[in-house]
């Protein structure tokens, strides 16, 4: 079962690589998977999210998503799968950004995305559509730029959309209760 999934991985990936990236594309593409970088743009939305009163618990869900995502995504599963980056197993694949460390399964990148888009999602369809279509962006550019496979891509979004709505459970409970009646949705 692993060898075939590392097979469709393989022909997918490269695929992608050769028939998709081309020079009008790639700078696009390079600043799409930047947004991603150290999960900073969430971040940044979600400290923006924390100053209004009616945003607060969108803002404080998404910083709790997060913050899941880096210990159970990035300390945790990546380093117990270990999986090589593509480029690593598959010379052939060139890629065209540093990918920030060495293992590749789950997408770091994809899962703060997901558990970002997933609370917003939650707490605003207007929004939470934008931040979506913004994190599938970043997913798939994963895939362009040549650093994950596309199962790691996806496991960083299942794992972001379930951390996401784990965090907005918890949250919603916590604020509901009488200490922090205060923090508005």
């Amino acid at each position: 079962m692993i060898e075939w999934i590392q097979g469709v991985d393989h022909s997918v990936l490269s695929w992608i690589v050769t028939n998709l990236r081309h020079t009008v594309l790639t700078p696009i593409v390079v600043f799409v998977t930047s947004l991603g970088n150290a999960g900073l743009i969430w971040i940044a939305l979600s400290l923006i999210l924390l100053i209004r009163p009616h945003t607060r618990r969108c803002g404080l869900a998404m910083l709790t998503a997060l913050l899941l995502g880096l210990i159970i995504g990035n300390f945790g599963i990546k380093n117990i799968v270990a999986r090589s980056r593509p480029f690593v197993t598959y010379p052939e694949i060139v890629p065209l950004v540093h990918p920030g460390d060495l293992y590749s399964f789950p997408s770091g990148h994809t899962l703060s995305s997901f558990c970002a888009a997933t609370t917003c999602l939650f707490y605003s369809r207007k929004g939470g559509a934008a931040c979506a279509v913004l994190a599938a962006l970043i997913g798939l550019s994963r895939l362009y730029v040549g650093v994950h496979y596309p199962s790691d891509v996806l496991g960083g979004a299942l794992l972001g959309i379930f951390l996401g709505l784990i965090s907005v459970y918890f949250v919603n409970k916590i604020c509901d209760s009488v200490w922090f009646g205060r923090i508005r949705r």
